[in-house]
């Protein structure tokens, strides 16, 4: 049985984390957390009433909840206090939450091999997206132009999507850009460079959990369009799941950034 702690229980991958702990062999969720100290987690996750209240901090809660394995989707802006509270408890962590740059991981990726700890930190769980990303790695060398959209609602803490710049990443993997001639009239307006790939952010006011991704690859006389489309969080749950079942077999100080290398495992 493998205990599970979960950070952002409140929020709505959070919420889908639980329900499916509930239907789902061999996990048990021992704790969370999330900003509503003094609540019930299950309460804050939508559900019964579990008998665990939600502690005013992270690692008190941590301490007294003694998991294998910490899943967090909290938000960015907190994110890395809590991967200090990881640290500091010694803990496997699955953590999906988006808006970290790799210079700012740079330091908790030294400390997880440090420690001997095994993290995955991987902006999106769902299959579509790590299988969309492994094909550009491979037809990227075919195609010399490029772009990366993402859409999401109004609310989204941080633009681009932690997704869109790992699919930049992929994208930046084999070959050079195709050349442009156009020349901006408007700072940013042929997208920002990530990886030196054009990304573009759309922030509207979409319905529920919505988020999309699409990626343009083109070369002479041929475009190529993959959109990928999610409409609830419950997408992610075989990603997240296989992740937390796995991340102890993976070496000592592993730190995983994408979904495919606990596919192909």
């Amino acid at each position: 049985m493998i205990r599970v702690f979960v950070t952002g229980i409140s929020g709505n991958v959070g919420r889908a984390i639980v329900k499916t702990i509930e239907a789902k062999e061999g996990f048990e969720l021992v704790g969370g957390w999330a900003k509503e100290t003094g609540l019930d987690i299950g309460v804050a996750a939508g559900t019964k009433e579990l008998g665990m209240t939600i502690l005013p901090s992270l690692a008190e809660a941590l301490k007294a909840s003694r998991p294998d394995v910490a899943i967090d989707f909290s938000a960015t802006p907190v994110l890395e206090n809590n991967m200090r509270a990881y640290l500091d408890a010694g803990l496997n962590a699955v953590i999906g939450t988006t808006g970290l740059t790799e210079e700012q991981l740079a330091p908790y990726r030294d400390k997880v091999a440090a420690r001997g700890l095994r993290w995955a930190v991987i902006p999106n769980y769902g299959l579509g997206i790590s299988l969309a990303a492994d094909f550009i790695k491979h037809a990227r060398k075919y195609y010399p132009y490029v772009t990366i959209t993402d859409q999401h609602t109004n609310e989204m803490m941080n633009a681009p999507s932690g997704t869109a710049a790992a699919l930049a990443a992929a994208a930046a993997s084999e070959g050079a850009l195709g050349a442009v001639a156009s020349r901006e009239s408007y700072d940013g307006v042929l997208g920002a460079a990530i990886e030196g790939v054009p990304v573009f952010s759309q922030r509207l006011p979409w319905p529920g959990p919505f988020s999309g991704h699409e990626i343009t690859l083109a070369r002479k006389d041929e475009v190529i369009k993959i959109s990928v489309q999610d409409f609830t969080s419950d997408i992610y749950m075989d990603g997240i799941f296989l992740t937390a079942e796995k991340i102890a077999a993976f070496p000592a100080g592993s730190f995983l950034r994408s979904l495919s290398a606990v596919l192909e495992d």
